[in-house]
């Protein structure tokens, strides 16, 4: 386990849990509950490559308007503005997919994408809302792209929303190295955010729910509580 090269998240707490850092190459599912900090989290983790010299790529499936996004993500501390657009760089997949028709084009763009950009950290939000565009290739296409990943020596966070009796969309979670569980649960009629390590391939994690606040400074894990 000592020997696998580690991927520092930049999120307080959590690399003590996970042996110093994701494995590489990696595709990590994070999973959750809306308002959990999917988001927040995966922007942390391109920003602390930023600030190592590591180029990384958020693409977003079906979403809003990149201006938006750069308002809500420039009211961190640890988002330099700089960054964006040069070390952090946003690809909206919307256009690619509903023009594709086939998975493999879709896997042919994000590859051109990481290629073009050197990125070494990839973000790829709401990947489960893909199930219904690619149907019964979904499960092909959630295969291929891990394998892509490796190839690039990269790690991939991906992110999918918790499902009505299921904590997290069971097929990435077939075909990832690890699964991190966020959770927003109401708990007494208070509201409490937690972090769990379901799964982290080659590595001694911590068990458990651990709990986690969301500040101007983005989460931070606190992994004795």
């Amino acid at each position: 386990m000592s020997s696998l090269e580690r991927m520092p998240t930049g999120i307080p707490g959590l690399d003590e849990m996970i042996g110093g850092g994701l494995p590489v190459p990696s595709l990590i599912l994070v999973a959750g509950d809306a308002g959990a900090g999917k988001t927040t989290f995966c922007t942390q983790f391109l920003c602390k490559g930023a600030d190592l010299g590591e180029p990384g790529l958020y693409f977003l499936t079906f979403g809003g308007p990149l201006d938006s996004l750069f308002k809500f993500v420039s009211t961190y501390d640890f988002v330099k503005r700089k960054y964006l657009g040069k070390e952090i760089c946003y690809i909206e997949l919307e256009d690619k997919v509903e023009r594709a028709g086939r998975a493999e084009d879709v896997l042919d763009a994000i590859q051109e994408e990481i290629e073009k950009f050197g990125a070494k950290r990839i973000v790829i939000e709401n990947l489960s809302d893909l199930k219904q565009v690619f149907k019964g290739n979904y499960r092909r296409f959630l295969l291929k792209l891990s394998h892509l990943v490796k190839a690039q020596k990269a790690v991939a966070l991906v992110t999918g929303d918790a499902l009505p009796r299921a904590p997290y969309p069971a097929e990435i979670a077939h075909v990832a190295d690890g699964i991190i569980l966020l959770q927003n649960e109401e708990i007494n009629l208070v509201r409490r955010r937690s972090i769990e390590i379901l799964k982290m391939c080659g590595t001694s994690h911590h068990l458990g729910k651990y709990a986690v606040d969301i500040s101007v400074k983005g989460l931070t894990v606190y992994p004795g509580l």
